[in-house]
C-alpha cells in the first residue's frame, strides 16, 4: 500500500494543548478523548483478513474473495465476507453452511491475526504522545473481542488505551453512536474525535455528535454527503490538522 510522503514535523501535541477557558476565548473546539477504530486506520490487518476468510470459504465449498472485495467489507464484520461470496457463488446456500462458514473463519482469525499485520506508520508514537500528553485515548471497533485482544497484544498496541470497545459487547456495533459514547465514558473523558477509515466511523461520529477525521489510507471512503471535519493522510499529521480545523486537545489530569 503506497503511503504517502511525510508532512512536515508537527510541533508536538504539547504546544497543541490548551485549557477550556483558552478554548471559549479562541473559539477552538475541544477534545480530550480521541477514538480510534483498528482495521485500516491503526493496523493494517486486510492481509490476514483475505488469508483467514479464504480458507474458510474454500473449505465450504464457496467462492474466494479477491483482495478488493474483502477490502470493501472490512468493518462490516465476517458476516458480510460470507454473504459476498455467496452472492459471488450464484446458487442457493443453506443457513447451516453460511453459519459453519462464519464460524471458521472466526476461528482460523483468531488463532492467527497477526502475521502479516502492521501498524501503520506514525499509530504507536501518537497513542503514546497523546496519553503522554494527558489525552485519553480509546479503540471503537465492530471487530469481535476476543480477535481485538489477540491482536493488540501480538502488535504490542494493547497498552495503549484507556478504554477498548469492540462490536460484540452490549453498545453494539457502529455506525450506532452507542460504542463511542460507550467509550468515551469508560476513557473518562467528556468530549471526543473518532478518527476511522469507513463510512461507518464517520456515521457514527455525526449521530454522536463527535468531529471525525478520516485517514486516507485505508480501506472505506466516505459516504455520500458525507464530510470529514479533517482529513488525514499521516496519522503524525493529527495534531497539525486539527488545529487548521480549529480542534484543539484539551488535556484530562
Amino acid at each position: 500500500m503506497a503511503i504517502p510522503p511525510a508532512p512536515p514535523p508537527h510541533r508536538g501535541i504539547e504546544a497543541d494543548i490548551t485549557t477550556r477557558t483558552e478554548t471559549t476565548e479562541t473559539g477552538f473546539r475541544t477534545v480530550d478523548t480521541v477514538l480510534f477504530d483498528l482495521d485500516g486506520t491503526l493496523v493494517d490487518t486486510l492481509d490476514d483478513i483475505v488469508r483467514a476468510v479464504n480458507t474458510a470459504l474454500r473449505d465450504h465449498g464457496l467462492p474466494t474473495l479477491s483482495r478488493a472485495e474483502v477490502r470493501d467489507r472490512v468493518g462490516e464484520g465476517g458476516t458480510a465476507l460470507v454473504d459476498a461470496s455467496v452472492r459471488k457463488s450464484g446458487r442457493a446456500v443453506g443457513p447451516a453452511v453460511v453459519a459453519r462458514a462464519q464460524e471458521a473463519y472466526l476461528t482460523g482469525y483468531a488463532a492467527s491475526p497477526a502475521e502479516d499485520s502492521r501498524p501503520y506508520p506514525g499509530a504507536a508514537a501518537l497513542l503514546e504522545r497523546l496519553r503522554a500528553a494527558g489525552v485519553r485515548t480509546a479503540l471503537c471497533t465492530n471487530k469481535a473481542g476476543g480477535v481485538t485482544g489477540e491482536l493488540l497484544k501480538a502488535l504490542h498496541l494493547d497498552g495503549c488505551f484507556d478504554a477498548v470497545v469492540t462490536g460484540d459487547g452490549p453498545a453494539g456495533r457502529k455506525p450506532s453512536p452507542e460504542p463511542l459514547h460507550h467509550a468515551l465514558k469508560l476513557a473518562g473523558g467528556t468530549a471526543g474525535l473518532m478518527v476511522g477509515d469507513s463510512r461507518h466511523d464517520l456515521a457514527a461520529a455525526r449521530a454522536a455528535s463527535m468531529p471525525a477525521a478520516w485517514v486516507s489510507f485505508g480501506y472505506g471512503r466516505p459516504g455520500p454527503a458525507q464530510a470529514p471535519d479533517l482529513e488525514l493522510s499521516r496519522l503524525d499529521a493529527l495534531e497539525s490538522t486539527a488545529r487548521t480545523v480549529r480542534i484543539q486537545f484539551h488535556a484530562i489530569r
